[in-house]
């Protein structure tokens, strides 16, 4: 492990970052993905590195509601919403192409470095730009609905493929350290990070709620939600979550589609690296 890197576990289970004095190297990077996978190793032995695609549902504090889950997957509750997804996504367009005919990187490859332009391709982000191409209206709701529904459509096509994102380029990797500095830094009235709730105390119970792990975030996503589908817009993109997560930290959230959450984005799919896609998923 080198001071660039995650420097590793102290007694307490927090994790230490150092700020980088030099730019982070690719060795660097996969140090990280070591440390914080055999952080979650460590803290559920008994949960494979494939298991944490179902989310909350695969730890073991959850255990007594998993069965409970598995009844309701027999009949999702997101499949009516989901033929609505795919018949959105099979729609031609007015030029008579369609999103098949979109330049999209593969699902478990984004989000993607352009170093034309030193920005991160999203799927969303990419998504929208086929449809401007197209002569089509871009969608101005990237953090559920119908958005939503497009990535879901897209994604499962790469269901069961592994995270696999490109961090070669060194401007992937000031990405990568932005969105790496974002989980773990403390903000809002209750000074928490993304890692208090989903490292540290990862598996916890809080108000009769699990905490996930920080292992396994985003690969589920876009998720068809319980909490949202009581005010009727159960369906959520991950910048979605991010937003819903700042605020109960009473912090200000950020923009979806934002620097802050495509480099937050970003280093949650690095640390998901070898995790399968499964989407869609319902969670809590």
């Amino acid at each position: 492990m080198t001071k660039r890197g995650l420097l590793g576990l102290v007694v307490s289970a927090t994790m230490i970052i150092a700020t980088p004095a030099v730019a982070m190297t690719e060795a660097d990077v996969m140090a990280d993905i070591k440390a914080f996978q055999g952080y979650f190793k460590k803290k559920f032995p008994g949960v494979a590195l494939a298991d944490y695609a179902d989310g909350v549902n695969a730890l073991p504090a959850y255990s007594e509601r998993r069965a409970n889950w598995e009844l309701l997957m027999e009949f999702p509750p997101f499949d009516p919403e989901m033929e609505k997804a795919r018949k959105e996504w099979s729609k031609p367009f007015a030029n008579g192409k369609g999103f098949g005919d979109c330049d999209l990187a593969a699902a478990n490859t984004y989000p993607v470095y352009d170093a034309d332009t030193d920005d991160l391709r999203t799927l969303v982000g990419d998504i929208n730009g086929c449809l401007k191409a197209n002569g089509e209206k871009p969608i101005k709701n990237v953090k559920r609905s119908k958005m939503a529904r497009l990535v879901a459509a897209y994604r499962e096509q790469f269901n069961g493929q592994a995270m696999a994102v490109d961090v070669s380029h060194p401007g992937a990797r000031r990405w990568y350290e932005e969105g790496r500095q974002f989980y773990w830094a403390k903000r809002g009235q209750l000074n928490f990070s993304c890692a208090n709730c989903h490292v540290q105390n990862a598996g916890m119970k809080v108000r009769g709620d699990v905490l996930s792990a920080g292992l396994g975030h985003g690969v589920g996503f876009p998720v068809f939600r319980t909490k949202w589908s009581v005010s009727g817009k159960p369906w959520g993109t991950v910048h979605r979550r991010y937003g819903g997560c700042n605020k109960q930290v009473r912090a200000n959230p950020f923009k979806a589609q934002g620097r802050e959450y495509k480099a937050l984005e970003l280093y949650e799919a690095v640390m998901n690296t070898g995790v399968p896609l499964k989407v869609p998923s319902q969670r809590q």
